[in-house]
């Protein structure tokens, strides 16, 4: 299996290749300083099919490439938080307005099967596990953020999306939440890294070895936030030989974390 967390600045945007060939694209934010987008790479690569996007947040630095994905990348099914209808969405972005890719994203969120999907996807030995806050109990789009946990074998990976410590404490408070985060060992920070993602009683329930934020060139918070996230990591053994606790795309670039089969404890992480 690999897991590939790629260079969108302040977005989001990773791509899970399952054993078995199938595909789980998340997020497909872009950056605007390389012009990297998912519509364009993955076509390049020869991967003219995601078996499933999954949307972890409603904010268009998470969608910000949604319109162009979908000329070039057959979608079939779109996971989200499933309680936030299309006319709430549109609701919930009233304030600020509705760009391109939020509303593509509330066009398919019409037309297209949430999470839970209509019937299980074989992803092999890769376990996906979501879960959501409700809306209308909570109403603000960072903590309605779908977060999701990827299990295969010893290696656990939680993609939060921009949750927020109100969030946290909601799905902290069930126990099926608690019990999947004992396998998270790769900690994708949420919020980008920014401090009102952090929530350090998450830190109760898993022992990650590395944290990794998804951020601009330029990020003074997350730069101050890495190390309330270094005091939890155990540290991995990186490409260069060092040791890392916190990785971000902002001085690491695109980043890709490879495992195939049940191993000996190792995730080999390397840079493309």
């Amino acid at each position: 299996m690999e897991i590939e967390i790629f260079d969108v600045e302040h977005g989001a945007c990773a791509l899970v290749t399952a054993d078995n060939g199938k595909r789980v694209l998340f997020d497909c934010g872009h950056n605007s300083r390389t012009n990297w987008r998912p519509s364009t790479s993955l076509p390049s690569r020869g991967i003219t099919r995601v078996d499933s996007l999954v949307v972890s947040n409603y904010d268009e630095d998470h969608v910000s490439d949604l319109p162009n994905l979908l000329l070039n990348v057959h979608v079939p099914i779109l996971v989200r938080n499933p309680s936030v209808k299309p006319v709430d969405l549109y609701a919930l972005k009233a304030e600020n307005g509705v760009g391109r890719g939020i509303g593509t994203l509330a066009y398919m969120a019409g037309n297209h099967y949430t999470a839970p999907v209509a019937a299980p996807q074989d992803f092999g030995a890769l376990q996906i596990s979501h879960f959501w806050n409700a809306y209308p109990g909570i109403d603000d789009e960072n903590n309605l953020s779908l977060v999701t946990i990827l299990r295969y074998y010893n290696l656990g990976i939680i993609f939060p999306g921009d949750l927020e410590r109100r969030g946290w404490y909601q799905l902290l408070a069930r126990a099926d939440f608690r019990l999947a985060l004992r396998g998270v060992n790769v900690f994708v920070a949420s919020h980008h890294g920014r401090e009102g993602g952090y929530c350090p009683e998450v830190f109760d329930f898993c022992t990650p070895e590395i944290a990794i934020f998804s951020d601009k060139s330029v990020e003074h918070e997350t730069q101050e936030s890495a190390t309330l996230y270094r005091q939890h990591a155990s540290g991995v053994r990186f490409f260069d030989g060092e040791t890392r606790y916190v990785l971000s795309t902002r001085n690491n670039g695109a980043t890709r974390l490879s495992q195939h089969g049940p191993g000996t404890g190792f995730i080999w992480i390397s840079r493309r």
